[in-house]
């Protein structure tokens, strides 16, 4: 229904526009150059599967003060985003469409309620287009409505018009490398700076009263973000206080609008010494013990019983003198900030941050003992909402959930044995997930007796058919109210908390809170499926889940003796609605672990891990620890600082199933052996495609970077990712430094890139990518892995990297077309290995052999006229 007025204006036998179609999802915007009968800009964002379109006539504009009319048309199909060429005349909008930019699009706010409102603000994430935006209706009536689309005032304001990034001689878009250069080059807008040198024209002029305001809000992610587009700042271990300064007037809030102002007295002294008229300031308030944030010592401090010293680690100003900062980017406030703290020490601290290379700070945050990190975009406004552009990662994980009851101690144990915790159900309501006993003080226990005695109720609303006998026996149910915050290692088979420990009470939590938190975080999980499965796990059949359940115990205990390796759990289902469990993991490593071996064998290791199964948290490790079995080798691993890490390596059977035991689902070698580590002795071209390549085109690239190292004599052997692309490998005999082998590949994949630029990309992030395929080539850097061959992958259907034959590729009908099941009946009806002989491939690159004076060898004949055939 929302493309029957676009379909109604269209003959879709005459014209080349698409119908319908397109991959949703994404958060894409585009503006396209329309050559119609008034030539114009088209200004589209994706929205409930469709794009919101509006016709702009002059282009948009960098200058906050000049304000574009901007005619709302029909919707158009996601597919129209990638739309270039010609409407033939006599159709609706004949002339020329040029793709002007694409990127992404963010809003500020409800979409929907942002256009009902008729105000639509939102950030562009473009090769043109960036920053903050909105778009304001000045007419509702009438087929077209109007707006404006106006530039707000931020980092990337100038006097730049759209016109300036198109080629005044063809009236087309410059290429999009001067595009970014014109950009670049892009004046910034004029600003007034006053005596304490702050841009007081930068920022909106508006009016605030002392009370609370709506904070930033942090989505959980399990991986850092990486690139110079974020910040990366400690995760503080106190609670999160918003202050407002009116005057001489300064009050305290949480996060949920409770009043702290009479609590923290030092802490408003301090605000008052600032000297500013007016302020909006968000921090975390720690207490300091041993010169780090301590939580403990911070209840200890609030409640009298210690001395702790106490800090208040401020991270943004959303508001100053008279002037809303929201607006600005992220690292505007927050240079503000430090400029206006610089000259008032006490406990007024500024948070300090690092932009970019963030899995190095997060390491450095685990190594020092912090909680984690919180990383945030640089370009970011201050909009109060959860949107994604602050995401915290955690080094010890701990959630928050309500007490719905507590059991009765036991022995020599006063107060309480254990609370019982519940969750929010996405869909509303409470859930059962398990009770914690242990990480409670003397005092703690006594004191949750006494609150707890007076919310009893006489029965739970909560499902609690997952409660033990006992504990619902012994149980006392009270009001859900209490938040807690537990340490937890996941999820365990029956879904309750495996070996739970209390962290905290959460006096500046409600129920409502972690209601409001749970609803991102559900996302965040569907979106980890995603990533990790290719899409959402699907349930087959029940009866055919149920009978693989009843039979996956006997197979799953066979293969965990195999070697004597004992499997905890084994009839836990590892991927979703498949009816595989970790049993059938473990014997399937142990049947492939030959063939495993020859290609993951005594080389450094990063294995994937998911305790939980696949679709919930999944990480990688590649260190040892504790507990990982006598067949689990450390390497030593110099690494660039002169230190050394001590990185996994197996060497047999019975090492790849103690890491099975330890919920390892893929194995990812380095490009070297444990006995060699500074010399690669292959090197790997992930052929990774855009969703919108068809698999034909997949193949026939696959071909082509087979038939380019062939020309240079070096034979390449085939294998398929078990995701969505292939993997060309080519073997070393004369290993090659790390710098040679990652030169050679950028060159080859350069070449077929600059050689073919409709099929091929060679730069990481390219937005370009559309139709096209990445070469990539950095998967041969020292510290690089590349999935093994024969490792099962942690994506839907429980596919398999598999080598194949070159004279295979033409029927293989997908990168995941071997699965667990399927892998092995292949290898049991093959007559022999594909990847035979690839050790003894005598062959290097061409650039060390070109200095041993040698000439180039032909390939070994191993090729047939079938291998040419795609």
């Amino acid at each position: 229904m929302a493309l029957a007025e676009y379909k109604r204006k269209r003959n879709f036998r005459a014209t080349p526009e698409p119908a319908g179609g397109g991959d949703r999802g994404h958060g894409i915007f585009v503006v396209q150059l329309h050559h119609a009968r008034r030539r114009h800009y088209d200004f589209r964002l994706e929205h409930a599967g469709t794009l919101k379109s509006w016709a702009v006539p002059k282009g948009p504009s960098f200058d906050p003060n000049v304000k574009r009319m901007a005619v709302q048309v029909e919707d158009h199909p996601l597919s129209y985003a990638g739309f270039e060429g010609g409407i033939p005349e006599g159709n609706y909008g004949a002339g020329h469409v040029d793709v002007f930019d694409r990127g992404t699009w963010e809003p500020l706010g409800s979409v929907r309620e942002g256009l009902a409102k008729g105000e639509l603000k939102f950030t562009l994430n473009g090769d043109v287009l960036r920053g903050s935006w909105v778009l304001v209706r000045t007419r509702k009536d009438g087929k077209k409505p109007q707006w404006l689309l106006i530039k707000h005032r931020d980092a990337y304001a100038g006097e730049r018009e759209a016109d300036d990034f198109v080629d005044p001689r063809s009236d087309r878009p410059l290429p999009l490398r001067e595009r970014r250069k014109v950009w670049k080059d892009a004046k910034p807008a004029r600003t007034a700076v006053d005596t304490r040198g702050r841009s007081a024209e930068r920022g909106t002029a508006e009016a605030i009263d002392d009370g609370p305001f709506q904070p930033e809000l942090c989505k959980p992610e399990q991986r850092v973000p990486a690139g110079d587009g974020w910040l990366h700042e400690a995760k503080w271990d106190g609670y999160r206080i918003l202050a407002t300064i009116k005057g001489r007037r300064v009050r305290l809030w949480s996060r949920n609008g409770l009043e702290w102002t009479r609590r923290l007295p030092e802490l408003v002294d301090a605000l008052r010494s600032l000297g500013v008229k007016s302020a909006q300031l968000d921090g975390e308030m720690v207490a300091l013990r041993g010169g780090r944030d301590d939580f403990n010592a911070l209840q200890g401090r609030l409640s009298a019983a210690e001395k702790a010293p106490l800090a208040y680690m401020l991270f943004d100003m959303p508001y100053l003198d008279g002037h809303s900062l929201r607006e600005l980017p992220l690292l505007e406030r927050k240079a503000r900030l430090e400029a206006l703290l610089k000259k008032h020490p006490g406990p007024l601290s500024y948070s300090a941050h690092q932009v970019g290379d963030g899995p190095r700070v997060y390491a450095q945050a685990v190594r020092a003992g912090l909680e984690g990190i919180v990383s945030k975009r640089a370009d970011s406004a201050y909009v109060g909402t959860r949107n994604g552009d602050w995401v915290k990662i955690k080094a010890r994980r701990s959630d928050e959930f309500v007490v719905i009851g507590f059991t009765e101690p036991k022995g020599s144990r006063s107060g309480i044995g254990a609370l019982l915790l519940a969750r929010p159900r996405p869909r509303g309501g409470l859930a059962y997930i398990g009770r914690v006993g242990t990480g409670f003080s003397s005092e703690q226990l006594r004191t949750l007796r006494k609150d707890l005695a007076g919310t009893r109720i006489a029965e739970t609303p909560v499902d609690v058919s997952k409660m033990s006998r006992a504990d619902r026996a012994a149980a006392t149910w009270v009001e859900p109210a209490l938040v807690v915050e537990v340490y937890h290692q996941g999820l365990g088979g029956q879904g309750l908390l495996r070996q739970p420990a209390l962290k905290t009470v959460r006096e500046d939590k409600s129920l409502d809170d972690i209601v409001k938190d749970a609803r991102p975080a559900s996302r965040a999980s569907a979106g980890r499926a995603k990533t990790a499965m290719g899409r959402t796990p699907r349930a087959t059949a029940g009866g055919a889940k149920k009978a693989a359940k009843k039979k996956a115990p006997k197979r799953a205990l066979a293969a965990a003796t195999a070697d004597g390796v004992r499997l905890t759990h084994p009839e836990r289902e590892v991927f979703p609605g498949s009816g595989v469990t970790k049993g059938d993991v473990a014997a399937y490593y142990a049947k492939v672990a030959p063939l495993l071996l020859a290609d993951v064998g005594a080389r450094p290791l990063s294995v994937l891990r998911c305790p939980d199964g696949v679709g919930q948290a999944c990480f990688f490790q590649k260190h040892t620890g504790r507990g990982w079995g006598d067949h689990v080798r450390a390497v030593a691993v110099k690494e660039k600082g002169g230190g050394s890490d001590r990185y996994l390596a197996v060497d047999d059977a019975t090492g790849v199933l103690q890491l099975v035991q330890m919920n390892v689902l893929e194995f990812h070698p380095w490009g070297a052996r444990a006995s060699d580590l500074e010399h690669a002795d292959r090197v790997i071209f992930d052929l990774d495609p855009h969703p919108s390549v068809a698999w034909s085109e997949v193949k026939k690239a696959a071909r082509t970077v087979h038939d380019a190292l062939a020309a240079i004599g070096l034979e390449s052997f085939l294998r398929t990712s078990g995701g969505k692309g292939l993997h060309v490998v080519v073997p070393l005999a004369s290993a090659a430094t790390w710098a040679d082998a990652k030169r050679f590949a950028e060159q080859v994949a350069d070449t077929l890139a600059s050689e073919r630029p409709q099929t091929f990309v060679s730069v990481a992030g390219e937005q370009k990518r559309e139709r096209r395929i990445f070469i990539d080539w950095l998967r041969n850097a020292r510290g690089a892995t590349s999935v093994g061959s024969y490792s099962l992958r942690a994506r839907e259907g429980a596919p398999v990297a598999m080598p194949i034959e070159w004279s295979e590729l033409a029927r293989l009908r997908s990168a995941a077309a071997y699965d667990i099941r399927s892998a092995l009946a292949k290898i049991a009806r093959r007559k022999r290995d594909p990847w035979e002989g690839f050790d003894r491939v005598r062959q290097a690159l061409p650039s060390l052999r070109a200095a041993a004076g040698e000439r180039p060898r032909r390939r070994r004949g191993r090729t047939s006229r079938a291998d040419r055939k795609d």
